[in-house]
Order: C-alpha cells, then sequence, then structure tokens
C-alpha cells in the first residue's frame, strides 16, 4: 500500500496511523508525488493552497494544494475526520488571474496585481499520522497538506485593498467565549501577501501556473485551537467579516 494509500485508509477510518521511516517521502519530489497521489485516488479536485516556512528537505516553502470537497461556506456543520481535530482562524486571498511563472519572481507588492479578492477563513486541521512532530516527520507531514482536514470560507470582498493586512485584528470565540486574538501580521513573514508570492514563487519554479480562481490560505494567526464535536466556533475580522463553523 502507498502512503498516499494509508493516508487515504486512516482519514475513512478516523483513526491516525504510525508510517515506518522506510515509507516516509525523502524529499520534495517525493512529497508531492504523495500529495497528487492523494488527489488522484480521492477523486478530489483542487481548489486552493496553503503555504507556510519550508521544513527540511523543501527548497523554499512547504506548500500542499486543497480539495475543493474539503471546503465549505461559513455557518456549516462539520463532521470531525478525527481527532484530536485543531481550528485555526486565516485570511484566505483568491486569484483573480492566473499566475504564470513567466512573471517570477514575486513578492509582496507585485502579487497583490493578481488577487482579486480576500475571505474571512477557519482550517480545521486533523494529521492523519500518528508520528510526533519534528524535523524528522517534517516531509510526512507536508507529504498529507500538514493535516488539513477542511476549510470554512466567510464571504469573498473585493474591496480587499481597502483593508490594512499589516495588522489586521481577529477575535476567535468558541462557544460564545472569547478564546483567542490575533493579526494578519502572523503571517508567515508578517504578510498574507508574503504567503502568496511565496506559493508563487515555488510553482514558477517547478514551471507551473497558478489558475485563476484558486485562493491560498495564509496561516493562523490564532494559534490552533482543539474543538470536539457540539463546539461551535466563530472568527470575528471586524470590517471585513465573519466566519463560523459547527462541529459534529
Amino acid at each position: 500500500m502507498s502512503l498516499a494509500e494509508t493516508l487515504k485508509a486512516a482519514r475513512l477510518a478516523g483513526k491516525a496511523v504510525a508510517i515506518a521511516d522506510g515509507d516516509f517521502p525523502k524529499d520534495e519530489a517525493a512529497v508531492i508525488a504523495v500529495q497528487e497521489e492523494t488527489f488522484r485516488i480521492g477523486n478530489l479536485t483542487p481548489g486552493g493552497w496553503k503555504a507556510g516556512p519550508p521544513p527540511a528537505g523543501m527548497q523554499d516553502t512547504g506548500c500542499a494544494a486543497l480539495a475543493a470537497e474539503w471546503t465549505v461556506e461559513s455557518g456549516a456543520k462539520v463532521k470531525a475526520q478525527g481527532a484530536p481535530l485543531l481550528l485555526e482562524s486565516e485570511f484566505v486571498l483568491r486569484f483573480g488571474k492566473d499566475v504564470p511563472p513567466s512573471a517570477a519572481p514575486f513578492t509582496k507588492d507585485n502579487i497583490a496585481a493578481y488577487i482579486d479578492a480576500l475571505a474571512p477563513g477557519i482550517e480545521l486541521v486533523w494529521r492523519r499520522t500518528a508520528n510526533p512532530g519534528g524535523p524528522k516527520t517534517a516531509l510526512l507531514y507536508q507529504s498529507d497538506a500538514n493535516g488539513h482536514a477542511g476549510m470554512v470560507l466567510g464571504t469573498w470582498r473585493t474591496d480587499w485593498q481597502s483593508f490594512d493586512l499589516s495588522g489586521h485584528p481577529v477575535v476567535q470565540t468558541v462557544n460564545g467565549a472569547v478564546h483567542a486574538e490575533g493579526t494578519s501580521a502572523k503571517a508567515m513573514d508578517g504578510h498574507p501577501l508574503n504567503v502568496a508570492a511565496a506559493l508563487a514563487n515555488r510553482e514558477a519554479r517547478l514551471g507551473r501556473t497558478i489558475k485563476a480562481g484558486c485562493w491560498i490560505t495564509t496561516g493562523s494567526c490564532t494559534g490552533a485551537l482543539e474543538i470536539k464535536p457540539g463546539d461551535s466556533v466563530r472568527s470575528e475580522y471586524g470590517a471585513l467579516g465573519t466566519v463560523e463553523v459547527q462541529i459534529a
């Protein structure tokens, strides 16, 4: 059984599995191969991306495509894939036109021309691997999209440039009580657009175009919250809007 097949079986069973050291991906190419096989055998469609600081073995940034089938709108009730289930409040940027490799290199400033909307978001995280985190398992986690288990999107705002993303506030509540606060400055390198630029540069290096309509979630600005069935979570992004989800 391939690593992608093992991860799929763990997801369907709702139980994380320990992966033998010899089955760990050894480099970026192996990580990408597992990610692509996961989509192929799961009949999944890429809808968005996540990106973050590069684990050892990755050249520039840790990226993973995210399934459109695991993405819902704010207010949805979502069944927990497994436990522990974590939740993160994140800013989500949408690409309004193709981002071609020929336009690289990308920066926070020039990637903005490719963005057409911004939304408040909540990422659900459940790692299908029972192996403990750390440098040794960094590529293993990356091959599993760092445990991505779903995305909840609020309303897209096309007036996104009217918001100061260098420090836009977020308040996260659980069952009506404030749990955490943060700002967009907690995104990688201090700004959500830096995350979009990092993804674009990685894809350009691989000779791949980011397609219009795809989105990228830019990392937690409120930490990781462990939640359980029955919990209701609401993330308030001020004038940008709110996003909420109930866990079944």
